[in-house]
């Protein structure tokens, strides 16, 4: 699965923030990959890809941990597929 996380500002600073994603996933998920995307006048999201087990109610575990991370706006699903 691959979110795109949105900073609350463009102050936001994405230093630390593959660790505490890392801390943050729940039981049967990991992290693979993320990368800082641009989007317009400075404001940057923070794509990450996490792999996690073809369980009920996994994704919006998943979900629901990148967004409680401090300074997070919003995350969205971009892709969902299976292995």
């Amino acid at each position: 699965m691959t979110y795109r996380m949105m900073p609350e500002s463009t102050d936001f600073v994405f230093d630390g923030l593959e660790s505490t994603i890392r801390s943050k996933l729940p039981k049967g998920s990991e992290f693979r990959d993320s990368r800082i995307v641009p989007i317009a006048f400075g404001l940057k999201s923070f794509e990450v890809m996490i792999v996690a087990t073809d369980e009920e109610g996994v994704a919006d575990r998943v979900e629901g941990a990148l967004a409680s991370i401090d300074g997070i706006q919003s995350v969205e699903a971009t892709e969902t597929t299976l292995l």
